[in-house]
């Protein structure tokens, strides 16, 4: 009985892993919503990334994103608190860090990127050469 209990605790936990891994670096285009210059640099496409303070995946990603922002003219990056900006953090819906929106020049929010990706899925979604599932909001919003 002992062991059937914990065989399934493996089998569930196991399931979860994998369903968790699955949604990580997956790429999904947003409209509708627009980033304030308070949070965007002008006339630049914008990676904000979206941590906490004991985040490692975060730290992790950090680097790679400030890589491509160095390289990159057209590229700024903002690394941003969710919890000190627990407000901005709900309106855009972000449920786990890291979260990566990469931001239209314009202030329009183009991709949605969950947890950690290669360097080439981020400079795809900032060139929208990526294939992405598409979300639309209902309404415009103003951040």
């Amino acid at each position: 009985m002992e062991y059937g209990i914990v065989a399934g605790l493996l089998v569930v936990s196991t399931l979860l892993g994998l369903l968790w891994k699955s949604r990580q670096g997956r790429v999904v285009t947003q409209s509708g919503s627009t980033i304030s210059l308070d949070y965007r640099e002008a006339g630049k496409t914008t990676i904000l990334q979206f941590t906490t303070p004991l985040c490692a995946p975060c730290a992790q990603l950090k680097p790679r994103l400030e890589k491509i922002a160095n390289f990159r003219s057209d590229v700024a990056y903002r690394d941003i608190d969710a919890i000190e900006h627990l407000d901005l953090a709900n309106r855009l819906s972000i449920r786990s860090t890291p979260t990566t929106l990469i931001v239209s020049p314009e202030g329009e929010i183009r991709a949605r990127i969950n947890g950690i990706a290669p360097a080439e899925t981020f400079i795809n979604a900032i060139e929208g050469t990526i294939p992405v599932r598409s979300v639309t909001a209902t309404e415009e919003t103003v951040i």
